[in-house]
């Protein structure tokens, strides 16, 4: 039997085979203890901040490997944790995310990535650009696990969103296969209403898997539209998409190493210019 999950707009969808899981049910967040312990081999005690609960919420200096290490400009926030079998299906990992010590061609930050065993926690690496925010998880057949995540990109005016796969070799380092993308200049948009720019974005993801958590295929609900800046301009209610614009169901089946777009998908995939 299959279950189905969704990622980003919507925390939830409809059952193939047994009842829907929030996105992150197989993602988990590590227990305040292991975040604890993690952090204090990226920080000094005197260096750690703490939010109002008492929880960790960065550092006060930037960790070793970030751009910013040793340039004193600005606090370490700590964005979220994971665990899982990343490395190996028989290590337990940790990831650990955090973002203000990185440039914007660094994506801000990035996640590092420890070992956890009897003898304690050991920093294996720090793979920068990665945020596990908006990640899902799941297993090879081996046992191993990767990461189906949506990511972004902007400036200048230019939004660009993406789906990518994420796996990891023995030493922890990340390699990213873009799965989908879209790219948006609305934001471009001056007093000129003839002027025509993309309006796209990713609206929701959800996946398929059996019940051992192996993924089976996912689905990408996207928008796409070339409008005017008239439009772009124009007032309408929250929420609603200009006229020009048309949703679209991306299909895709995945084979235990890599998607594939359904073939009732590929006159959907052709609107959308992919890098």
């Amino acid at each position: 039997m299959l279950a189905c999950l969704a990622l980003t707009i919507s925390s939830v969808c409809r059952s193939q085979g047994r009842a829907a899981q929030p996105a992150n049910a197989l993602a988990r967040t590590a227990n305040q203890a292991d975040v604890e312990a993690a952090v204090a081999l990226l920080c000094k005690p005197a260096e750690v901040t703490r939010s109002n609960t008492g929880n960790i919420a960065g550092c006060k200096t930037c960790p070793k490997g970030t751009d910013f290490f040793g340039e004193g400009t600005g606090d370490w926030n700590f964005s979220g944790s994971m665990v899982g079998h990343f490395r190996s299906a028989h290590e337990n990992n940790l990831f650990i995310d955090g973002a203000n010590c990185d440039s914007h061609a660094s994506n801000w930050g990035g996640s590092f990535l420890f070992s956890i065993n009897s003898g304690g926690f050991q920093l294996l690496r720090y793979d920068q650009g990665l945020h596990i925010d908006d990640c899902h998880k799941f297993p090879f057949a081996d046992g191993r696990e990767f990461l189906v995540c949506r990511g972004g990109w902007s400036g200048q005016g230019y939004n660009d969103s993406s789906v990518f796969l994420a796996r990891f070799d023995s030493t922890g380092k990340d390699t990213e296969a873009l799965v989908f993308t879209t790219s948006d200049a609305t934001a471009t948009c001056g007093d000129d209403p003839s002027v025509k720019v993309p309006s796209s974005g990713i609206k929701e993801i959800k996946f398929s898997s059996k019940d051992s958590g192996e993924l089976t295929g996912m689905t990408i609900t996207a928008a796409f539209g070339q409008v005017t800046c008239g439009e772009v301009n124009a007032k309408r209610s929250p929420g609603k998409e200009m006229p020009s614009v048309k949703i679209y169901e991306l299909h895709y089946s995945f084979d235990g190493k890599q998607f594939a777009i359904a073939l009732e998908s590929k006159a959907a995939l052709n609107k959308f210019p992919q890098k």
